[in-house]
C-alpha cells in the first residue's frame, strides 16, 4: 500500500489505496518526475516511449492530463499539453478530460484547448450520459457551465435518468439562474 492524497468530490482527503496494476510502479514514477517539475527528464523518457503521454494510465484509469486537471496541477497540464494527445480517451468511468474540468471547477485549462479538440470533447458522454456541462452543473462550478455553455454545449442533453443538466436537486440557485439566462439569450 502506498499512502496517497485522493480527491472526493472536489475535496482532498487522506487516504489508502492498493495498487493492482501492475505498471502502476511506472505511473507513480513518472507522475513523481512531472510533481516534481523534473521535464527534462520526462523529455528524455518521452523520447523513449513517445506514446507515454497516452498509453500510462494511473488509478481509474486516468491519463496522466486527466490526473492533473483532477490535481489541479496546471503546471503539469501545460507541460502536457506540449505533447501529441489523444483526446479520445476516456477514464474508467468514461470521462474525457474536459469531465474532470467539469468535476474540479478550474477554467484556465480549457483555454489551452483549441477549437477542433473542444468540439470532439464538449458533449462527451460518460457511462451515466453525462456530459462535462452536467459534471459542472452537478458540482455547481459556476464559471465552468458558462465557458461550456459559450463554447457550445448541449444544454439540453439528458442523461441516463432523463435529466438535463440543471435539473438536479445538487444544482444551486445560482446554476439554476445561468441555465435560464443562457436559454433566454
Amino acid at each position: 500500500m502506498i499512502l496517497t492524497k485522493m480527491k472526493s468530490y472536489g475535496k482532498t482527503i487522506s487516504g489508502w489505496r492498493l495498487l493492482f496494476q501492475l505498471p502502476f510502479h511506472l505511473w507513480e514514477h513518472v507522475w513523481k518526475i512531472l510533481l516534481e517539475k523534473k521535464f527534462a527528464k520526462f523529455e528524455e523518457i518521452f523520447h523513449q516511449k513517445p506514446n507515454i503521454v497516452n498509453s500510462l494510465r494511473g488509478i481509474y484509469d486516468r491519463t496522466l492530463l486527466m490526473t492533473a486537471v483532477n490535481d489541479d496541477r496546471f503546471d503539469v497540464f501545460v507541460h502536457l499539453m506540449k505533447y501529441p494527445q489523444d483526446f479520445s480517451l476516456v477514464s474508467k468511468q468514461g470521462y474525457n478530460v474536459l469531465h474532470f474540468v467539469g468535476w474540479y471547477g478550474k477554467v484556465r485549462p480549457l483555454e489551452m484547448f483549441d477549437q477542433q479538440t473542444i468540439e470532439k470533447l464538449i458533449d462527451g458522454r460518460d457511462e451515466e450520459n453525462n456530459t462535462p456541462l452536467y459534471v459542472a452543473a452537478f458540482f455547481n462550478n459556476h464559471d465552468v457551465i458558462r465557458w461550456l455553455l459559450a463554447k457550445g454545449a448541449d444544454h439540453e442533453l439528458k442523461n441516463k435518468f432523463g435529466q438535463r443538466p440543471d435539473e438536479m436537486d445538487e444544482c444551486d440557485d445560482v446554476t439554476k439562474e445561468i441555465f435560464r439566462s443562457f436559454r433566454l439569450s
